[in-house]
């Protein structure tokens, strides 16, 4: 029987921050960065592996005997609904102008400023609903190559979006929270 306390039924967020060479020494670099990608409603493991087969001959028929990993992949799908400046700037790969200072008052976000994928450290968060203020998992301190994975979809009460990770070297670390 399942158990329902280690179900991942909650939201996350996804953040990442460019133009660095070294993991952030702390979580706080991530928040104060402006990197995050917000409400993460679903997200999906993209591992791969590639496989080399090797076929023996046994009695004159030849039988696949073994099989190597030659690689492994690591990354994720995610399916985001916020708009904010971030998401909007990587939605048109725009940069961030001036604020109009008009009632409502607009950002101007400059279309093809920067380039369709974003490169960076990264780290992803998903929580549950039994603890809002810790992660239930937590993936950080990962280089990763991020783009845009769809086209936006507009609905009457939602907005969707689909970013594509893929998590390159070094690989960072993974928690999983231990609950009682």
């Amino acid at each position: 029987m399942p158990n329902p306390n280690l179900l991942l039924i909650g939201s996350g967020d996804f953040s990442i921050i460019t133009g660095i060479t070294a993991a952030p020494a702390n979580e706080a670099e991530y928040d104060d960065a402006n990197a995050m990608f917000g409400n993460l409603k679903a997200f999906s493991f993209q591992n791969q592996a590639e496989t080399k087969e090797h076929f023996g001959s046994y009695r004159s028929v030849k039988i696949l005997d073994r099989v190597f990993t030659t690689q492994l992949r690591l990354g994720y799908l995610l399916q985001l609904e916020e708009v904010d400046d971030r998401a909007v700037e990587s939605l048109f790969y725009g940069a961030s102008g001036e604020l109009t200072g008009s009632n409502p008052d607009y950002r101007e976000i400059n279309p093809f400023q920067r380039p369709q994928s974003l490169t960076g450290f990264a780290r992803l968060r998903v929580w549950d609903d039994k603890n809002s203020q810790s992660p239930r998992l937590m993936h950080k301190d990962f280089w990763c190559n991020v783009r845009l994975n769809n086209q936006p979809e507009v609905g009457d009460e939602w907005f969707g979006y689909e970013m594509k990770v893929d998590v390159l070297s070094p690989v960072g670390t993974v928690f999983l929270r231990q609950d009682a």
